[in-house]
């Protein structure tokens, strides 16, 4: 009779386990929140591309960021010693465009920080005068 009573609930707490499995090796790891956690990206600044006001920035973007979900505090910051960096931040929707401009010589970098919604974000660092100077990016998340 103790073990009628009992196995039902062995055999229930066996398939949850089974399922939960099959489930959590379905999914892709990659549709969970992709949050960067601090990052450092070096590069070279500038391109051929002219941005209109964002200055030069190259073909490709320095970075990608794809988020899942929105992030509460979330920022980037370029260091360079040279020239004029300027920071072009696409996404992540089709018209959403945001430039930061900096200057080098006086210590102001270009930064961005904030409230991120979900979405795909392209980050390209530029140059106010199309030079080609090495820079950090610093990716930050609290």
């Amino acid at each position: 009779m103790i073990f009628n009573f009992i196995f039902p609930y062995k055999s229930l707490l066996f398939w949850s386990i089974i399922t939960t499995t099959i489930i959590l090796n379905i999914i892709p790891l990659n549709s969970f929140a992709q949050i960067p956690k601090n990052q450092q990206i070096t590069g070279t600044t500038g391109g051929n591309n002219n941005s209109g006001d964002c200055g030069y920035i190259g073909s490709q973007p320095n970075h990608v960021i794809n988020l899942n979900e929105q992030v509460y505090s979330l920022n980037i910051v370029v260091e360079t010693n040279q020239g004029k960096p300027s920071l072009l931040v696409l996404g992540p929707g089709e018209s959403d465009r945001f430039c930061i401009l900096g200057e080098s010589s006086a210590g102001k970098y270009p930064k961005m920080g904030g409230v991120w919604a979900a979405g795909k974000y392209l980050i390209y660092v530029g140059d106010a005068q199309g030079n080609k100077n090495p820079f950090t990016m610093k990716i930050t998340t609290k």
